[in-house]
């Protein structure tokens, strides 16, 4: 192969290497998604207030459940 040969190759082959890869630009757009979606998820999180149920003070609940198995605790 000779020098021609080897510029008509380099001419040719040109069109099928993929473009030069924007690293910086998909960086950016990670970190707006992700940023976005902490931002929606803590408006959701926030919005809904749910009550929370308190554990009794005793005990027999946990142990009822530990030793009778989950099908058979009893409160």
């Amino acid at each position: 192969m000779n020098r021609r040969d080897q510029e008509l190759l380099d001419r040719q082959m040109r069109r099928f290497q993929p473009p030069p890869r924007r690293d910086g630009l998909t960086l950016v757009v990670l970190v707006f998604a992700f940023l976005a979606g902490m931002t929606a998820g803590g408006m959701f999180s926030f919005g809904s207030h749910s009550t929370v149920q308190l554990p009794s003070d005793d005990g027999k609940t946990a142990l009822a459940f530990l030793l009778n198995g989950a099908q058979k605790a009893t409160r």
